[in-house]
């Protein structure tokens, strides 16, 4: 089965086979495990696959500001 991964550094998608995890290879950055099914990828346009990428930047880029925002309010409470 083929799985869908894209890269939480530069946002790039790579297609992967028989491996549980992968690297990126343009920043050699560990990858993440979309929820897209390969044929539900191949179907996709590149409008939507630019969509899909831009709703996972947006959502990391949030996480990554909370987890800041965490961590800021814990370093004043010691």
């Amino acid at each position: 089965m083929i799985k869908i991964f894209i890269c939480p550094k530069c946002y790039n998608f790579r297609m992967v086979s028989r491996k549980p995890s992968a690297e990126c290879y343009h920043c050699d950055a560990n990858l993440v495990k979309t929820e897209l099914e390969y044929t539900t990828y191949m179907d996709m346009s590149e409008e939507e696959r630019n969509t899909f990428k831009e709703n996972f930047k947006n959502r990391m880029l949030s996480y990554n500001e909370k987890l800041r925002d965490i961590l800021a309010v814990e370093e004043n409470v010691r």
